[in-house]
């Protein structure tokens, strides 16, 4: 990724913050050598200390941005790094657990979406997992669009040793997505238990074939990078790991460490 990026000399990087965040440190190290403008980070949650490092490795500014499958553009930020919902396009209500309705300013157990611009396929008060906020106060911006705050997803990059003890770093988003298209598999939790070991926890829904085609499409995907002698194990389990937004993390390294 690092030569790619060095080849095509992009002054523009749109990417997750966890693979922002790596980015940056391959950027501080003087392998990744690009100009920058700007840094668009989405689909994750991203931290105040995140933030800070991505742009002060690359000297340029970093916008955020909220979105889902269901609607790709929730909310952008403004100068002032507030999240404004695109709500002329977009219904977005904070729930408690209950479905019941939450007031500004308290933050939601789930949140409920309602598409205004798929006509295709209507979504109406579809039930998101993360934990919005809609704020009471405008932006001192001046935008008229309501501002909210998102607890969203928040999974672990992976460290595992390569065969010749080297660290090898594995994106969330990169392992579930190796599940989801090649594994078939959308009911899952993976869990670092060693420096060279994973577990795949699957729901009750999958039997013992996807349980074998999942584990093989991982483990296969692991030798591609190297790590053909990493573990996997599975087990199905009722139970999982939440982050602090309550929604499931899908990618562990808790236990781990």
């Amino acid at each position: 990724l690092v030569a790619a990026l060095n080849a095509q000399s992009p002054t523009v990087l749109a990417t997750y913050p966890s693979a922002a965040l790596l980015l940056a440190g391959e950027a501080r190290a003087g392998r990744l050598r690009v100009t920058l403008a700007e840094v668009w980070t989405g689909g994750e949650t991203l931290g105040p200390a995140a933030r800070a490092e991505i742009e002060a490795a690359f000297g340029c500014p970093l916008a955020n941005s909220y979105g889902a499958s269901e609607f790709l553009a929730l909310a952008s930020e403004c100068a002032r790094g507030a999240l404004h919902l695109n709500a002329d396009w977009v219904l977005l209500e904070p729930v408690d657990a209950q479905g019941r309705p939450v007031p500004p300013g308290t933050c939601g157990e789930k949140v409920w979406l309602t598409n205004l611009a798929n006509h295709v396929q209507p979504l109406i008060r579809y039930e998101l997992g993360d934990r919005v906020t809609l704020q009471a106060e405008p932006c001192a911006c001046g935008s008229p669009l309501p501002m909210i705050s998102v607890q969203g997803r928040s999974d672990d990059v992976l460290e595992l040793r390569g065969a010749r003890g080297e660290r090898v770093r594995l994106l969330p988003l990169a392992l579930t997505t190796i599940l989801e298209e090649h594994g078939r598999v959308f009911d899952f939790q993976l869990v670092q238990t060693g420096a060279a070991a994973l577990r795949l926890d699957l729901g009750a829904v999958h039997d013992a074939v996807a349980t074998a085609r999942a584990r093989e499409a991982l483990r296969a995907w692991l030798a591609a990078q190297g790590l053909a002698a990493v573990r996997v194990s599975t087990r199905r389990v009722e139970t999982w790991h939440s982050g602090r937004s309550g929604k499931r993390r899908r990618v562990v390294a808790a236990e781990a460490r």
